[in-house]
């Protein structure tokens, strides 16, 4: 019998507790740890979408999440206190990996930064772990690699600043990147690629003459749910594992 408790060490086991920021609550969220699993719903974001998915599509005992739920109170005066509540009635428990994940060996930048191509992929931040620096083999146009960036994370949008130069030497920093834009610019980098940053960001890639890529948030770290739920499958034979179709960009572009 496989319970909620085993799958939560296995995923400890590729991205350490230890890995995640200070005040970043991953692991279980809600739910029994020694709880029978028999199938697991894998998602970027734990939604009312995603938990109706997991009650009347999935029919999962579990959901494994990178973004957990931002609320400690099950309760209806908050959204998050109100997703947490329905994850308590409706009996289907939840586990998240977040700033873990994005800076374990094989995680979210990692997989993103293959994704994209580059070579030599290393670790650029010594703080957090979670910046990846990598090259790519050969010269892109700003305009180019946004435009390479969009199709390989599957967005409907690229938002860049072109410091008038080629990209080659490309940082990366899946989901929100801002925390690691300077750390960035010190390793050396040419191009930033991130999932959004804010307005000030962009001004200081500008005026420190450096590319900046935006693909937005969702779709930037979304690549890890395929890998995590391929993880959970090859760890647990037995199980049915998922992926969330219910799970999607909360906007469109025109």
């Amino acid at each position: 019998m496989i319970t909620v408790n085993d799958i939560e060490k296995a995923l400890f086991e590729w991205a350490p507790l230890s890995l995640a920021m200070k005040d970043d609550t991953v692991g279980l969220q809600a739910g029994e740890r020694h709880k029978p699993v028999r199938r697991v719903l894998v998602s970027l974001d734990v939604t009312q979408a995603v938990i109706h998915e997991a009650v009347f599509k999935a029919r999962a005992d579990l959901i494994v999440s990178h973004h957990g739920v931002r609320s400690s109170r099950p309760t209806d005066d908050t959204d998050a206190g109100l997703v947490l509540l329905h994850l308590c009635q409706t009996g289907v428990a939840s586990i998240a990996m977040h700033t873990n994940l994005d800076a374990a060996r094989g995680g979210v930048n990692d997989v993103l930064a293959t994704l994209i191509g580059l070579e030599d992929v290393a670790v650029f931040d010594e703080l957090y772990g979670i910046g990846r620096l990598g090259w790519l083999l050969r010269p892109m146009t700003v305009q180019n690699f946004a435009s390479h960036c969009k199709k390989a994370v599957k967005t409907c949008v690229a938002r860049y600043h072109d410091a008038g130069r080629p990209v080659q030497t490309v940082a990366v920093g899946a989901g929100g990147g801002g925390a690691v834009l300077e750390d960035a610019i010190r390793a050396g980098c040419d191009t930033y690629f991130t999932g959004d940053v804010k307005h000030h960001d962009f001004l200081t890639a500008q005026n420190r003459g450096v590319n900046l890529v935006e693909c937005g948030h969702f779709a930037t770290e979304n690549v890890i749910v395929p890998v995590l739920a391929d993880y959970l499958q090859k760890s647990f034979p037995e199980l049915e594992i998922t992926c969330s179709s219910a799970a999607a960009e909360p906007y469109r572009c025109l």
